[in-house]
């Protein structure tokens, strides 16, 4: 997509080249192989619009999508997309947003203990099991569970009853040396939750 800028008027237009936009999609689906896809959707879209941006993607075989407000979650399954797993990557202790995120059936984000135990409190609360991904900060400031956090992070694979891991994730930067090292830093994490009889999902 590219922005441009009427002359004299000074609007704004995001444009999006839908061939493009699909040999893009699919050079990503042959590099992943068998791997699980989530197309983030943060920011409406990041200006598509969010229902718009997910239809195109689902047409296209992309069925997960991960957003960063509850709101979000609610607009896509308003829209239909009532069986596509929906990632919600805020990590949050408000109870009302874990209520909806739930009743929503998103897959919610744990970014710490505090997040983990308020999940599994409020799905215990509404008699439900929740699904949720674990985040590791490697270096991006986005949140998460710190590599050194080892024994907080370990309890919530072993300890919330109410709370199923399906997924454990982290952000990366970019496609530089440091993308690398934040590479090596959250294989050292996975290696130790394998080590540890865990399953990190």
């Amino acid at each position: 997509y590219f922005c441009t800028e009427s002359c004299g008027f000074n609007v704004k237009q995001l444009v999006f080249e839908r061939a493009a936009l699909k040999h893009n999609i699919a050079m990503i689906q042959e590099r992943a192989g068998d791997a699980a896809i989530f197309a983030v959707l943060a920011g409406d879209g990041y200006g598509a619009g969010l229902i718009e941006l997910a239809q195109i993607l689902r047409e296209e075989g992309i069925s997960r999508f991960a957003v960063d407000e509850p709101e979000d979650v609610r607009r896509l399954r308003a829209a239909g997309f009532q069986e596509e797993p929906i990632l919600m990557l805020r990590s949050t202790t408000d109870r009302g947003e874990l209520e909806s995120l739930l009743e929503q059936r998103a897959i919610c984000t744990i970014g710490s203990y505090e997040t983990g135990t308020a999940l599994n409190g409020v799905a215990e609360a509404l008699g439900v099991q929740a699904e949720a991904h674990v985040l590791i900060d490697t270096g991006m400031g986005f949140g998460g569970f710190l590599p050194g956090e080892r024994q907080k992070l370990m309890s919530i694979y072993q300890y919330l009853s109410n709370v199923t891991i399906s997924g454990t994730y982290t952000h990366l930067c970019s496609a530089t040396d440091d993308t690398t090292r934040q590479m090596e830093v959250f294989q050292t994490v996975l290696d130790a939750l394998h080590a540890a009889h865990l399953d990190p999902g």
